[in-house]
């Protein structure tokens, strides 16, 4: 019986639709993007933003880059709302079942896979820096392998566990921020903060480009999240007040932290002040909460990718977050810059065509959507062409000029092509689309 209990701790919720009585509060929904908000790499962000822009165009290029990702992610978390249904499933009518799998479950799975990579690296130099300054050497390997366990618990225990985290971890975290930015303003004030100003500034439009591209990933994988809230005002409500503000604040504060001291690095910021127990603190706080949501969301994608039924979840989530720490083992962190670049090409598009298809095509009703069978065409040939414009031939934000081409460029092939074999073999149940999961 007590095997039995513990048993149901853990989530197996994956591809199979999320009924009315396991719907959560948008609120819990709402603390898990602030805790995935607020991490080290968006204060790294804002500090070398820092280095090309005033604080007042910072904070302008922040708010207006997470807006649009807000407002994206609105639409694509209204559908999963509506549909109850992870970002795997939502797309198996736009992309078609085994377009889903193959396609942009596997981009996301690897995109989410890198993040976590990318996240743990980053905590465990911050952590052996840490120790450096207190005159302990430790291997960075071992430290790989001891973040990436710790931060991968939560994302195996799923849903629940992450929402109880995230309830004690964000306020601690906003304070400890909030805190460390007064403390690197006092010495300059607000005042003459805003007052600095870079020997060559960025244009707005290249630091919202920066922006959008830093959590592109966040308009497709914002279904595994809201397909728990209870309606679709729930779904915005905990997606602006989940993502804007917490975002714009890290981001001000990696500023703030930088014009200050000349310093991004929050962990040797806090320990040059005599606070190392805080810094770590922040360190430990700010990467769990957001890398337990990479395994999380990786692992959905994986069990699509490679057709797991759900009572698997725990145990590919787990795998995922093993792959991940050999990748941070290996050194990925080295390449932040140019991983950000390619997600914000690739990864956003999907959304493009998801939207499309819902919103326009079914115009946002639910009775409207059903998986397709095989692979849709219209919306594999969308998004490599949305791609292509995105990583060739962008005239904004590579991340919103590829959604844009590839929602228009999916309605008007749709409406030549979407009644052809192109668009895939015809409509399946949803029951039929999570039962060839398995198959």
């Amino acid at each position: 019986m007590e095997q039995e209990k513990k048993k149901t701790n853990v989530e197996s919720k994956a591809m199979s639709r999320v009924l009315d009585s396991e719907r959560q509060s948008w609120v819990s929904i709402a603390f898990l993007w602030i805790g995935t908000m607020i991490c080290i790499p968006m204060l790294m962000v804002g500090g070398m933003l820092s280095a090309a822009m005033t604080l007042g165009n910072i904070i302008l290029a922040a708010f207006l880059g997470f807006l649009i990702c807000s407002a994206i992610m609105v639409l694509t978390g209204m559908m999963a709302t509506d549909l109850g249904l992870p970002s795997a499933m939502c797309a198996t009518k736009a992309f078609g079942d085994r377009g889903s799998s193959l396609l942009t479950s596997l981009v996301v799975f690897i995109a989410q896979l890198g993040w976590f990579g990318v996240q743990t690296a980053t905590c465990a130099t911050a952590f052996n820096t840490l120790m450096a300054m207190m005159g302990v050497t430790f291997p960075f390997w071992i430290s790989c392998l001891i973040w990436g366990a710790i931060m991968l618990v939560t994302a195996v225990y799923g849903f629940n566990m992450m929402k109880i985290l995230n309830y004690i971890a964000v306020p601690a975290l906003v304070a400890m921020c909030i805190f460390g930015a007064g403390k690197a303003a006092s010495g300059v004030g607000m005042s003459g903060l805003m007052a600095m100003t870079p020997e060559a500034e960025m244009p707005m439009s290249a630091a919202i480009s920066m922006i959008i591209g830093l959590f592109a990933v966040g308009t497709v994988i914002n279904c595994d999240y809201a397909r728990y809230a209870k309606s679709r005002a729930d779904a915005t409500k905990a997606t602006f007040i989940g993502v804007l503000p917490a975002a714009v604040m890290m981001i001000t504060v990696g500023a703030i932290m930088a014009l200050a001291t000349g310093n991004f690095d929050v962990t040797g910021f806090f320990a040059n002040i005599g606070l190392p127990v805080v810094s770590m603190l922040v360190l430990i706080l700010a990467t769990w909460t957001t890398n337990t949501s990479n395994a999380y969301t990786s692992g959905l994608a994986a069990m699509k990718v490679f057709g797991f039924k759900d009572e698997k979840r725990p145990m590919v989530t787990m795998i995922c977050g093993a792959v991940g720490t050999l990748i941070a083992i290996a050194g990925l962190a080295d390449v932040l810059t140019n991983f950000i670049s390619i997600l914000s090409s690739i990864v956003p598009p999907i959304a493009g065509v998801m939207v499309a298809d819902y919103w326009i095509v079914g115009k946002g009703k639910a009775e409207n959507w059903y998986p397709v069978k095989g692979f849709n065409g219209v919306g594999i040939a969308a998004w490599a062409i949305g791609s292509i414009v995105a990583l060739k031939f962008s005239f904004f934000s590579p991340a919103l000029d590829g959604i844009i081409v590839c929602a228009i460029v999916y309605v008007v092939l749709h409406q030549f092509l979407g009644k052809t074999s192109f668009a895939g073999g015809g409509k399946m149940s949803i029951e039929e689309a999570e039962e060839s999961v398995s198959q």
